[in-house]
């Protein structure tokens, strides 16, 4: 099993305790009753409950448990951000299908490398439920133009109160956020792509080398230039 994944089905949860790493948690059999932080949920099995990492958490739960650590260089920055508080998510649709799925995987083969696969693709339909709209929006568009009077309108606030709430939801202002997911996508472009950097510039959405360059050494502290050349990446192209 990947290092950086671990799935396996416990048969009861107790005591106070915290992760280094965030968590998924799945009531199989009945309700759980759980403490997160300052918070008690009552968790059903149709239900899955997601816990920040470093987020102390008590629960007396006798029943088969699902659990599924993910560990902390696994979520990029901005996965991280979007879940930074305790969730409680309705397993419907495809959420579902993939934790049956999972149970299956591990009934049949422990081992199998599937799980691994099934997991990543709940955690990323973990993130499309909880991100706010603006927030998807971001992700989606983020090659596009965007102001922050198109992301408060979507989430029908006005622009003050949303950059106050944008900065509560992720810890950035909007436009800084807006800034890691082009650079971070351009990042991603650089060292598996042979795409100029004017032709990456454009694709993550900046109209000038210049002002990409600029943006782009204000989060990596490189040029996009020598971060392509850094030895590191070159073997991924």
């Amino acid at each position: 099993m990947d290092q950086k994944v671990n799935i396996q089905i416990f048969n009861e949860c107790k005591g106070e305790h915290t992760h280094v790493y965030p968590q998924i948690l799945v009531p199989l059999q009945e309700t759980m009753k759980i403490q997160v932080g300052e918070m008690e949920y009552e968790v059903t099995p149709q239900e899955l409950c997601f816990i920040p990492a470093g987020m102390v958490h008590q629960c007396n739960y006798l029943g088969k448990l699902l659990v599924l650590n993910l560990s902390q260089d696994m979520a990029e920055t901005q996965d991280a951000v979007l879940l930074s508080s305790p969730l409680i998510v309705s397993m419907r649709g495809q959420i579902m299908q993939l934790v049956e799925l999972i149970q299956t995987e591990l009934r049949q083969n422990p081992e199998s490398k599937s799980v691994r696969y099934l997991y990543s693709y709940l955690y990323s339909k973990l993130l499309d439920n909880c991100a706010a709209p603006s927030i998807r929006y971001i992700s989606e568009y983020y090659n596009q133009p965007i102001t922050v009077h198109q992301l408060a309108k979507i989430e029908s606030y006005n622009v003050t109160y949303y950059s106050d709430w944008f900065k509560q939801q992720t810890g950035f202002s909007p436009s800084f956020y807006l800034r890691c997911i082009r650079i971070n996508r351009a990042k991603e472009l650089l060292t598996t792509t042979n795409f100029s950097v004017m032709e990456i510039a454009v694709m993550v959405g900046y109209s000038s080398n210049s002002t990409f360059t600029r943006a782009f050494h204000n989060i990596t502290g490189m040029t996009p230039k020598a971060y392509r050349e850094c030895p590191c990446f070159k073997a991924m192209r």
